[in-house]
């Protein structure tokens, strides 16, 4: 009798074990990452043979972020090794390059890449006055990423090459220091909202440790070899010299930054044809109340080692593809809460399947992002505007949260996974970032730094509106409160009139 029982106890489990593998057979499938947890993934990126032991400060106030460059640069004695997207031409700009030709002067072997976009306020084509004059410095290389002409005749095969840019925020100093994040060089990504006309909210890391420097050393040292690249040289005859404006502009800067504030002009001596420069860069400082509490600034402060990895992506023009699959890979592994934080979401196919496949399995998904009225670049919120309620209705534990009107511009491109690790860096959820720009990312494997992230963003959630949707019996979505609720009229107008043209899609 007892041997009966267990023959129909193994009978039943038999069949039990079938139905399972029958019925959760196509979950796992479709699950690429099933079973492989967070820590392993992390463990899977790039090794550093030094080690991933590092040091990491988050910077997430805008003055602490200048402050964090303005030190690293100051203090570096033997190297810096710098790239950006964007300096623009006003006192951050000019004070940015003024201080880097400082530090040639005294010595140290600077490389800077910026990219072909990188004058905002360029009054001309090539205008790479300023940088001409830092390359004139003998320790000095400056190269400029993929120049727009280069690209015109390769681009008849593939429109998307002349929007190749180099979008890397990299500061490299003494081959032991380094930043990487969101932040280009200009005002509004280093003063207080109501300061200028457009202000950024967004995230930067910087970090200490032999391991992270060397892969953010080579992120740099891949795209600086890139072939498309121009190399910046100095004026042979320097008819127009840039040097007493950079160096004016420097002095100003450190000057407002050690709270000594902005001089009387009649009081000092300088060049008449520097007056209109010295006018500009004062009357720009005056306004930024909260850039003077530099002297207090210490980069560190008891932040302890922490495991962290560099992902990095090449352009179009190149090969390197680690931080999209790697992603999707942190997605499938997460068992709680996914919060998401970027400033521009245009998801493909990829991305917004494993986010679905997240939801499936319970996962929390918080995605934090621009609204029509907090935008600088209105054609990624217009298409976001057509893809949110399709998010909302296959994604049922997402929630939609935008920054409205009277807030900063979400510039921040972060996420942290189930508040064990967090990235932070230059990526965008969107195809620019996904599949034309280069890209570097900074990966923390560490609950308490992911968990400080985490309730940050939290905190900015409160502040957000949130789009809801309800699926009626018939599956039709009822919008409970969307875009239309609290943008104007006009605006959603042009937003959906340009989220229907589907074809400019691939470019945004």
């Amino acid at each position: 009798m007892q041997n009966r029982n267990y023959r129909r106890r193994s009978h039943f489990s038999a069949i039990f074990m079938a139905f399972c593998l029958l019925v959760l057979a196509p979950v796992w499938a479709e699950t690429p990452n099933a079973g492989t947890s967070l820590g392993k993934v992390f463990s899977s990126f790039p090794t550093i043979a030094q080690g991933d032991s590092t040091r990491v400060r988050l910077l997430s106030g805008n003055e602490e972020a200048w402050y964090a460059r303005w030190h690293l640069i100051e203090n570096a004695k033997k190297t810096l090794t710098i790239t950006y997207f964007i300096i623009d031409q006003d006192i951050f700009g000019f004070s940015f390059i003024g201080l880097l030709r400082k530090k040639a002067r005294q010595g140290v072997a600077i490389r800077l890449m910026v990219d072909d976009r990188f004058m905002r306020g360029a009054k001309k084509l090539k205008d790479y006055d300023e940088l001409e004059e830092l390359a004139r410095e003998p320790n000095v290389e400056v190269k400029v990423y993929n120049p727009i002409g280069k690209q015109l005749l390769p681009s008849l095969g593939d429109i998307r090459k002349v929007f190749v840019s180099n979008h890397d925020k990299i500061i490299i100093a003494d081959s032991r220091l380094c930043l990487t994040g969101g932040r280009n060089i200009g005002r509004d990504y280093f003063v207080q909202l109501g300061e200028f006309k457009n202000v950024f909210q967004d995230l930067d890391v910087a970090m200490e440790g032999p391991g992270v420097v060397s892969q953010l050393q080579q992120a740099f040292d891949e795209e600086w070899k890139a072939l498309p690249n121009r190399k910046v040289k100095g004026d042979r005859i320097n008819l127009v010299s840039q040097s007493a404006k950079l160096d004016l502009a420097y002095h100003l800067m450190n000057r407002y930054l050690q709270g000594a504030g902005v001089p009387d002009l009649k009081k000092l001596n300088f060049p008449k044809s520097l007056q209109r420069s010295a006018e500009v860069f004062c009357e720009q400082l005056s306004g930024f109340k909260k850039l003077s509490a530099y002297n207090s600034f210490r980069l560190f402060r008891g932040d302890r080692p922490v495991p962290v990895r560099i992902l990095d992506r090449h352009s179009l023009l190149g090969t390197r593809r680690d931080i999209g699959p790697n992603l999707i890979r942190m997605i499938d592994a997460a068992c709680d809460e996914i919060f998401i934080q970027n400033a521009y979401v245009v998801l493909d196919e990829a991305a917004e399947s494993a986010l679905r496949r997240a939801s499936a399995r319970g996962v929390k998904i918080y995605l934090c992002t621009n609204s029509g009225e907090s935008t600088n670049h209105p054609s990624t919120v217009a298409f976001f505007l057509t893809d949110w309620k399709r998010i909302l209705a296959t994604m049922p534990t997402a929630r939609i949260l935008v920054y409205p009107k009277g807030m900063p511009c979400i510039h921040t491109k972060a996420f942290v996974f189930d508040r064990q690790i967090a990235v932070v860096g230059t990526y965008n959820l969107d195809p620019l970032s996904m599949v034309i720009n280069s890209e570097v990312v900074a990966v923390i494997n560490n609950t308490s730094f992911a968990q400080r992230l985490a309730l940050r963003m939290e905190k900015d959630f409160a502040k957000c509106l949130e789009y809801k949707i309800r699926k009626e019996a018939d599956g039709q979505i009822t919008v409970i409160f969307g875009p239309e609720a609290h943008t104007e009229a006009e605006v959603m107008k042009k937003l959906e009139r340009f989220g229907r043209m589907k074809f400019l899609r691939p470019l945004i």
